[in-house]
């Protein structure tokens, strides 16, 4: 199953989305409020991994390889690739992209997720899509609100 999420970032050069991305801060705030505990997340680089819990009726562990990292001054790509994942799932893999847009910048998540039973996958889908869905509001909370007061990972002159 493939799920493409874009979200238009309103005059936020790609530059500091990208800054972004690399800060431990960011990550923090993209999962507050949702029942994730991260254990290890130390960069999107090729080869960083991830791990983290999240609670659905009980604590599930799911680790993540980063690899296909590419950056330049107004593009980032890299992708989270399931090593350790909850619910019988095959595979995961979730792709992140930042580049220009006209109005600003744009953020596409595409996530492709397969599972062994099929008959499952009407309930795993939406529980492990959720903390990609909500990121519609997240980041724009994060670019208009809390990186323009605190000036959080932007370089804003």
């Amino acid at each position: 199953m493939a799920f493409v999420l874009k979200t238009v970032i309103k005059n936020v050069d790609p530059e500091d989305v990208i800054q972004c991305f690399h800060s431990p801060e960011f990550i923090k705030f993209l999962t507050a409020g949702q029942p994730v505990k991260i254990h290890k997340w130390n960069g999107i680089d090729n080869n960083k991994k991830a791990s983290f819990s999240f609670w659905f009726f009980g604590w599930r562990n799911m680790s993540v390889i980063h690899e296909n990292y590419h950056c330049n001054k107004n593009y980032l790509s890299f992708e989270d690739m399931g090593v350790i994942l909850p619910f019988g799932l095959k595979s995961w893999k979730h792709q992140h992209v930042v580049e220009p847009h006209k109005l600003g910048s744009i953020i596409t998540d595409k996530v492709h997720i397969d599972n062994k039973e099929n008959s499952k996958r009407f309930f795993i889908y939406p529980i492990m899509l959720f903390p990609v869905i909500i990121r519609k509001i997240t980041y724009k909370i994060w670019f208009y609100f809390l990186a323009a007061i605190n000036k959080r990972c932007v370089s804003r002159s």
